[in-house]
């Protein structure tokens, strides 16, 4: 990843971290349990969450893991994970600064490596899975949650277009079949899938990336978006309600064990 785009990543993501943390999250507390039972984490686990943001998933895995790591660029959103960890008294876990693509830890170190809604960040997805495939023991497992982009080239650009108009740190959705692929290509295997459509408001996703309506990207997103209507061109499957638009992200959850050597 070029120093710019990280840079971007930062700057966005520390203007954005009360939105982000606070008042207009992207997942419920219901949704999070969902992760967390879906990714099955062991009481035995040495587990590591990578952009772990505002360290809501690892937070949510200490109890049910040995130990949760989480690693961030963004030193605000660091902070704000630790402070959410002393406000819910977690003993057993740790934030540290730290770039995905090279991650600081020894090959082989985690039981379970975790990365959630960030892969769309990363102008190389490939290498982060790499990392996070060096760092799990033989027999581990990795969970992988993201959004979906869709298959068809025209739908795929447009949305695309969108999400990169609201956040300027947004490099591209991947759609299923870029996923599966990066899956066989690191010999993980697929121990569960799930494919979930999660309903938004159009408002408060661009509220979380800083952008009220009177700014001009809240206003060319939103036209894009609504000239996507017919046929529904951007794969967002949006609704109109009052003055909001109801949108629905595709998102995808893979659990996938590495192979014991």
């Amino acid at each position: 990843m070029s120093k710019k785009h990280k840079d971007t990543i930062q700057v966005q993501f520390a203007k954005t971290v009360e939105a982000f943390s606070k008042y207009a999250v992207r997942d419920t507390p219901e949704i999070l349990a969902e992760k967390v039972e879906f990714a099955r984490p062991l009481p035995t686990d040495f587990a590591l969450d990578v952009a772990c943001g505002p360290g809501e998933l690892p937070l949510a895995l200490a109890s049910r893991v040995r130990f949760a790591r989480g690693i961030d660029l963004t030193f605000e959103m660091l902070l704000q994970a630790r402070q959410f960890q002393l406000q819910r008294n977690i003993q057993n876990a740790q934030f540290e600064r730290g770039d995905a693509e090279q991650l600081p830890y020894c090959g082989a170190s985690f039981d379970f490596v975790s990365c959630q809604c960030s892969f769309h960040h990363m102008l190389k997805p490939e290498l982060v899975l790499r990392e996070m495939d060096r760092v799990t023991k033989p027999g581990g497992r990795l969970v992988i949650i993201d959004s979906l982009a869709p298959e068809g080239d025209a739908k795929f650009e447009l949305h695309n277009r969108i999400e990169k108009i609201r956040d300027p740190s947004h490099a591209e959705t991947l759609r299923l079949t870029t996923f599966l692929a990066l899956f066989e290509k690191f010999s993980l295997e697929i121990a569960r899938q799930a494919l979930k459509r999660r309903p938004r408001s159009f408002n408060q996703w661009m509220l979380r990336a800083g952008l009220e309506p009177s700014h001009k990207h809240y206003r060319e997103a939103r036209k894009l978006l609504e000239d996507s209507f017919p046929g529904d061109r951007a794969g967002f499957s949006p609704q109109l309600e009052n003055d909001d638009i109801r949108i629905v992200h595709n998102e995808g959850m893979f659990l996938l064990v590495k192979k014991s050597e």
